[in-house]
C-alpha cells in the first residue's frame, strides 16, 4: 500500500519516510549522539545536582502544566553568570519543571544563554 513521505511528502511503497528523509534523519540522529557530552562536562557537578535533588523534594510538580512526573531542575541564565563569578547556584535560582517543559524553556532562550 503506497503512502507519503512524512517528511517531505514523496510518495513512497513503504514505511513513513522516503529513503533520502531517512538517510538524513539516521545521519542527524548520529551526528545529535556524538554531539553530546555529560552533565559535568556541561558543568552540573555534584552541588548542582544535590540542589536539584533539593529542589524536586520541595516541588512535586512542574511550575508550568503541573506535571508530576519526568521532573527536572532548570537554571535561569542568572545561575550561570553566579557560577561562573564564582558564587553559589542558589534555591531561587532553579525552578522545577517537567522534561518537555524544560526542553521548551531551552529552546526559547536559544543557544547564546545555553551552557556548553
Amino acid at each position: 500500500m503506497k503512502s507519503t513521505c512524512i517528511t517531505c511528502g514523496t510518495v513512497i511503497d513503504s514505511g513513513t519516510r522516503c529513503d533520502p528523509c531517512r538517510r538524513a534523519d539516521d545521519n542527524r540522529r548520529i551526528k545529535d549522539h556524538a554531539a553530546k557530552t555529560s552533565s559535568t562536562t556541561r558543568g552540573y557537578d555534584q552541588r548542582w545536582r544535590r540542589l536539584s535533588e533539593r529542589a524536586r523534594k520541595l516541588q512535586h510538580f512542574c511550575s508550568d502544566c503541573g506535571a508530576r512526573d519526568d521532573l527536572q531542575a532548570d537554571h535561569s541564565p542568572a545561575a550561570w553568570r553566579r557560577k561562573e563569578k564564582g558564587l553559589a547556584v542558589r534555591l531561587q535560582d532553579i525552578d522545577v519543571v517537567c522534561g518537555a517543559c524544560n526542553r521548551r524553556r531551552g529552546a526559547a532562550r536559544g543557544k547564546e544563554t545555553r551552557r556548553t
